[in-house]
């Protein structure tokens, strides 16, 4: 007898897997279509210029069989005393009225995660994980900012479509789109107070402070400027002053060759610059996203040789990572003091040398409107319209960044995801290279989901995200 319900609980057990296991992909390929059809309907109300909304789905009750969602019942009718029918019923049901739990992202904690520029950290990770670097600036970068020695504002290529220069930044990603991008760091000091003498240090209250302020000491001359050299850079029996500075530490990267056999600022170099993708880039730079011929400035270098000028900055000097307003510390400000840019009016010459350029890093909110701009001007029907963005992949191939139709559905076309939203219909074809371009909007999607999910959480409130771009 034992050994007869065995034998029926394992036949009812390996009955039942099958449509379990369909049940569990079932629940999971509907979150992941709930999803997807989030970001997109995010990039949608961009497109819109409406504001966005976030939900996140908690729960995914489906079907045993997988047929669908929802939680199953069965009823058993018995009779019971003389009044009841004299036969047994059976009543199936399906309760689907709480199928799937979701809960709207509105604490602050939430938005605070959302609108904070994200780290170079994550850029270099992606970078080191083999996600196509143009994709990786596209998505990561504002803009682009170069500076002289004096902390005048040189350059400003911004990664907007609606900005005259955006031709320029598409360029300028072209021609660094061979490089590698590695995560390296800063390390600077803010002094406070005065510089005083080593024997100070022996006293205990000092020490003590000065860690509960968050200071350290740093060796200094007597003037109180930083020893240019290592620590204990002096002269030989020379007196020795410190003073107290706050550490501040930047996240930072830098560009270096894949195969040229040279590193530093040799192999950068190589990678950074294309003589062909200059000499290609050299009209469009010159057209403003609008369609309207824009003026040249008399006397201004062409713009090739501006953007290797440009290429070059990013491969051999300091570039900081900030955003628009950041305080920035001009090179040779030992004290650092913030100084605010200058703009450097138009000269008849090539003009000062670029001595730091500074990439303005997007928060997950930016990156997502700034999709739902490219989707804008992509499918604008007067003269703002644009080309789809395309981004070298390799030296041999050619991928379409993000393509969004709008605003009917296409009669034929592949879907991987789609949303209506106002009346308008928004979709976003799978993965392709048919007419030798591949479209890479599904993966710009995945990079997106990625970053939306590491970023949408935040103790701190929405910051300048500001990190250097070294040479060592």
């Amino acid at each position: 007898m034992r050994k007869t319900l065995a034998a029926a609980a394992a036949a009812l057990l390996a009955g039942c897997s099958g449509p379990l296991v369909k049940s569990a992909i079932t629940s999971n390929i509907v979150q992941e279509d709930a999803h997807n059809a989030y970001l997109v309907l995010n990039i949608a109300r961009a497109h819109e210029r409406m504001p966005m909304h976030f939900t996140q789905v908690n729960t995914v009750r489906a079907t045993p069989g997988g047929g669908g969602v929802g939680t199953p019942f069965l009823g058993l009718d018995i009779p019971f005393g003389g009044a009841a029918p004299a036969y047994y019923a059976l009543r199936p049901s399906l309760e689907s009225a709480s199928a799937v739990d979701t809960v709207s992202l509105v604490s602050q904690e939430f938005m605070n995660g959302l609108t904070t520029p994200v780290d170079a950290r994550l850029m270099a990770y992606f970078a080191s994980q083999g996600w196509p670097l143009p994709l990786l600036l596209y998505m990561f970068v504002g803009a682009v900012e170069t500076y002289d020695s004096h902390g005048t504002l040189l350059h400003n290529l911004v990664n907007s479509p609606r900005n005259e220069t955006f031709p320029a930044f598409s360029a300028l990603v072209d021609v660094v789109a061979g490089c590698r991008l590695v995560l390296s760091e800063s390390t600077s000091y803010e002094f406070q107070g005065e510089p005083f003498p080593a024997a100070k240090l022996a006293d205990i209250a000092v020490v003590t402070a000065a860690r509960t302020a968050g200071l350290v000491p740093v060796e200094v001359d007597a003037n109180g400027n930083q020893l240019a050299g290592e620590p204990g850079a002096r002269k030989a029996g020379a007196a020795r002053y410190y003073r107290l500075a706050q550490v501040v530490r930047e996240a930072g990267v830098k560009l270096d060759s894949y195969g040229s056999g040279k590193s530093g600022i040799a192999g950068a170099a190589d990678c950074a610059i294309d003589g062909n993708m200059l000499q290609a880039s050299a009209a469009p730079a010159e057209v403003p996203a609008s369609g309207d011929a824009m003026a040249s400035a008399t006397g201004e270098p062409p713009v090739a040789d501006t953007l290797k000028q440009i290429s070059k900055a990013l491969s051999t000097l300091p570039i900081s990572v900030g955003g628009p307003g950041d305080k920035r510390r001009p090179a040779g400000n030992a004290a650092g003091k913030a100084a605010g840019p200058k703009i450097a009016p138009p000269d008849g010459d090539a003009g000062p040398a670029i001595a730091e350029a500074r990439l303005i890093l997007r928060s997950t909110q930016s990156m997502i409107y700034y999709l739902g701009e490219l989707s804008r001007y992509q499918n604008a029907s007067d003269a703002t319209r644009i080309d789809p963005v395309a981004i070298r992949i390799g030296k041999e191939r050619t991928a379409h960044l993000f393509r969004m139709q709008c605003c009917q559905p296409a009669p034929g076309a592949a879907v991987a995801v789609a949303v209506d939203y106002r009346d308008k219909h928004f979709s976003v074809a799978p993965y392709s290279d048919a007419g030798g371009i591949e479209d890479r909007s599904v993966q710009t999607l995945a990079l997106l989901s990625l970053v939306y999910t590491l970023q949408n959480r935040s103790a701190a409130p929405p910051a300048i995200s500001n990190v250097r771009v070294l040479n060592r």
